[in-house]
């Protein structure tokens, strides 16, 4: 972290639904320059969880709508999405 971001308060910018899943968007962040935090979501602080229960994503305020770019530039468009057993007839 930077002297820029150094007193910054972290704020939410993302909700994984696993470990895996919020180091995955943690590291898409750090990779643009955005350091991230990622902590276990209220009510799954438990460690028996593991990597299982969702996470919560945060930045240095100051770099909020930076990472919120970040995550939008990332985000999959519809024809890139993998069809659910709902979208089979």
């Amino acid at each position: 972290m930077n002297s820029e971001t150094s007193g910054d308060e972290f704020v939410f910018v993302a909700l994984a639904n696993n470990q895996s899943e919020a180091e995955f968007i943690e590291n898409l962040l750090q990779a643009e320059g955005v350091p991230a935090l990622v902590r276990r979501a209220a009510g799954f602080d438990v460690p028996d969880f593991l990597a299982a229960g969702p996470r919560e994503v945060l930045v240095p305020a100051s770099l909020e709508g930076v990472a919120r770019d970040v995550l939008l530039q990332n985000q999959p468009d519809d024809e890139d999405r993998q069809p659910d057993d709902e979208d089979r007839p």
